[in-house]
Order: C-alpha cells, then structure tokens, then sequence
C-alpha cells in the first residue's frame, strides 16, 4: 500500500508543469508579492478617505531576491497610466506621485495599481482604493481645525473688553490731571473720515475672514465654493463704506467746483461794479446758500477780521479738495498781489474753470458707453465660461502637454498620451475664483479709466462680484 501512495505522489508531480505556479496578487489592502519582491501601499491607505483632490500617493518597494528597476516601474490612477507625469519619482526604494491640479482627482472612490519588475526578473503588482472627500478636513491642516465660531468671538469680545477698559482707565487719568474731555478734545481734533470708511471696515472684515473661514472649515458637508463665499462677505465689509465714501467725494468735488465757478462770475460782476474784492465776498456771503455757503461765511468772518483777501481767498479753497479750485484760487491771489485789472482777471478764470467743469461733465456722458460695454465683455465672458462648465463632462480627453509635462505612453511610443479629463466640480471652483477676481480687477479698470484713480471704481468691482455670485448660485446650485 505505502508503495502504492508513493507511486501516486510521483506521477502528479511528473503531471504538473514547472511554469504552472502563478505569483500571488495584491488585493486592496494588503502589499503583492511575487518571491522575494513585494510593493506596499503607503498613502493614501487602502480604503482610506482624503481630503485632498491632490494627494501624495506612495509606495514602498520591499525586495530580498535582488532591486527593483525604477524603468520597469508602471503607474496607474484610476486606470490611466501617469507614470510619464514630472512629479512622479521613483527609486529603487519607493515611488510616489502628486498630482498636479490639472490632473486632480474626483470625488468619490479612485483607485492605484503599481506594477513593478526587479533586477532578476520578480514582477509584482498591487491596486488598492481610496476615497477623496472634499467636505472633509484633515486633522491638523487648516488652523482653523477644532476650533469653534463662538469661541473666536469670545476672544474677540474679551480683548475687545481689555482694550475697552484700558482707555477708560487712561481717559479717567487724563479727566483727574488735564481736565480731559472729548467735547474739547473733538474741537481742536477733528476725526479724519478714513478712520470710518477705511480702518474700522478692514478691521471688522479680519473678524468676518476669521470667523467665515473657521466656520467654513469646522462645518462638513458645505459647498466647494463656500471658502469664496467667504471671501465675498470680506471683500464687501471693507471696500463698501470706502467705496461709497469714495464717489460721494468724487460728486462733492464736482458740486464745489460748479459753484466756485459761479462764485467768481458774481465776485467779478461786483468787482466791475466798483466793490472791493474783500467787500465782495463779505456781501455775497449773506446771499449764498449752495454748497459753498459755509466756506463763504468762514471767509467772510476773516475779512471783518482784518485779513487780507489773497489769504482768505486761499484758505477757503483748500477745504473744498479740488486741485482745478486750488489753482484758480492761486491765480486769482497772485494777481491781486501784483495789481492791475483784477475784475478782467476773475472773469478770465470764472469763465475757464465753468469751460473745464462743462467738458468734464460731458466726458463723464461720453464715458458711459464704453463702462456699459466693459460690462457687457464682462457678462460675455461669464457666459463663454458658463459655456465651458457645461460642455466640461463632455471634452473626453485634454492634451497637457503646454503645460510642460513629460508625454505620457503606457507602451513608451513617442506619440504624447491623452489623461483624463478635468474633474468638473475642480474646474467649476477654480473658474468662480477666476470671475470674482476678475471682477475686482474690471472694477478697479473702470475706476481708472474714468476718473482716474482705481478706488472710484470699487463699487463697480462689487457689483461685478455680487452678479458673479448670483449667477453661479443660479446655474451651479448645491
């Protein structure tokens, strides 16, 4: 019988051929293994979950038979061979790969396979899942993690608190030794207006940023576009008052520069009259009510006083900010201290300065075609991008290659390799921060173009915004 067995045993080992062993397989987590030749998943982990639509993805290289050769080294995400990309590295050791945000990858599951051959001829291979998340955030990657909306504003509020009652304290000093008190304080020291329109707006948009992006961060499930939301809600609390403040300015300058061109029409009409220039303003100080008549009053005050006119009629100009009124009033001081047909003078420049504010006031009619057709390329573009998000499931395969990436070749054929498309929620987030940027930007052309300083077109670079936000709400809702 035991003769028997044996006879057995030999004849299917002579049965079974030598190559018909197969090399053992990876599964999804756990490392392949061919001999002495194996490659171990490091990141992401198998049947892991990332944040990140371009994370590090890594894996070890474990051989006793011999070395791997990095050559021989094939890369696969998501069934797409990207071993050819630049930030693909491989040693005999490792390889790992970051993808550029191009090629970043989709929400939901992906997946890797390596394959790899060693220097006496092992071959393995490995694939394993991961999930991207991008509601999700990673622990310790945004300085905002763990830490509560409330617990900002508790801060904010007790050093808000501190601050307070430090100059309390310090005013409660200046009362006992100065006799301090802010209605003579405020008399002698006026409070410019870009502490209002300016610093407190800037400041109360930090604490906005702080508290959006902490809620932002801490809150799962929010839309991909929530961070630029944000960052609109910021971009209004600061630039809004000093935007306002800015073509209220702007018109009052104008309203300043109308009436001082009047102003010098009466001035010399009473001059040629035979009134005194000093007497002149004195008289029309009592009929004037536009928006001159404060400036007027304060001049004729100086005059009862006994001030010359050529300094009265300077300091009055310089409240009013113009630099056209500022050199009319100059002129007209000059010429007084040189002496000769004074009335001819005033008249000369009333009757320039009302030329200058007519043409600018017809610039500003002929301006508004051309602001109206920046607004119109403004929605032409929106529409082409719109266009684009739609059309982006659709576009198959782009070509990367301008781009400066080494070609792509499962087979190493010289022909540049197609990678997949664009995942569109990507394209869709990066194309919004494009258009509010680009908002802001048109708004401050405007500005420019118009009356020749960006800030007066802040206004506009906010109207921009809110339409880019509106729109992408509408045809993008989440």
């Amino acid at each position: 019988m035991f003769r028997a067995a044996l006879l057995l045993i030999l004849l299917a080992a002579l049965l079974v051929p030598a190559g018909l062993t197969s090399p053992v397989h990876a599964t999804a987590v756990s490392p392949s293994s061919a001999g002495q030749l194996q490659i171990i998943p490091v990141s992401p982990g198998p049947n892991s979950t990332t944040p990140s639509t371009t994370p590090t993805i890594q894996a070890d290289f474990k051989d006793s038979a011999g070395a791997v050769n990095p050559s021989s080294v094939l890369l696969f995400v998501d069934q797409e061979n990207v071993t050819g990309v630049q930030s693909v590295t491989v040693t005999p050791l490792k390889i790992t790969y970051t993808p550029p945000s191009i090629l970043a990858l989709k929400n939901g599951p992906n997946n890797v396979t390596i394959i790899a051959s060693d220097t006496v001829g092992n071959t393995a291979t490995v694939t394993w899942n991961f999930t991207v998340n991008t509601n999700l955030t990673a622990a310790g990657s945004s300085i905002f993690s763990g830490v509560q909306p409330g617990t900002i504003i508790l801060y904010i509020a007790v050093g808000t608190a501190v601050l307070g009652a430090a100059m309390g304290g310090y005013i409660l000093y200046l009362k006992q030794t100065t006799r301090f008190t802010f209605r003579r304080y405020f008399a002698t020291h006026s409070v410019e207006r870009k502490y209002l329109v300016v610093y407190l707006p800037f400041a109360l948009a930090f604490i906005v940023l702080l508290i959006g992006l902490d809620y932002v961060y801490n809150t799962p499930g929010l839309s991909p576009e929530a961070p630029a939301f944000v960052f609109i809600a910021v971009a209004f609390v600061a630039l809004t008052a000093w935007g306002i403040d800015s073509r209220h300015e702007l018109n009052r300058t104008r309203a300043y520069e109308r009436a001082y061109a009047q102003f010098l029409f009466e001035l010399a009409d009473a001059m040629r009259g035979g009134i005194d220039p000093a007497k002149a303003i004195v008289e029309l100080a009592k009929t004037q009510s536009n928006i001159m008549s404060k400036q007027l009053r304060i001049a004729a005050d100086g005059i009862r006083l006994g001030r010359p006119f050529e300094d009265v009629l300077r300091e009055m100009a310089v409240p009013m900010n113009s630099t056209l009124i500022n050199r009319y009033a100059s002129l007209i001081a000059d010429a007084t201290n040189v002496g000769g047909e004074i009335a001819t003078v005033v008249y000369r420049a009333a009757k320039d300065m009302d030329d200058f504010v007519k043409i600018e006031e017809e610039r500003e009619k002929a301006l508004s075609l051309p602001v109206a057709i920046i607004y119109i390329a403004f929605a032409i573009l929106m529409a082409v991008l719109f266009a684009l998000l739609y059309i982006a499931p659709e576009l198959g395969q782009l070509n990367i290659s301008f781009v400066g990436a080494s070609p792509l070749s499962s087979t190493g054929g010289h022909s540049t390799a197609l990678v997949p498309r664009l995942d569109s929620v990507t394209l869709q987030e990066r194309f919004f921060e494009l258009m509010l940027i680009n908002a802001l930007g048109t708004g401050a052309i405007i500005g420019a173009f118009t009356e020749g300083r960006a800030r007066y077109g802040i206004l506009h670079g906010l109207a921009l915004m809110a339409a880019t936000a509106v729109a992408f709400v509408i045809i993008f809702p989440t």
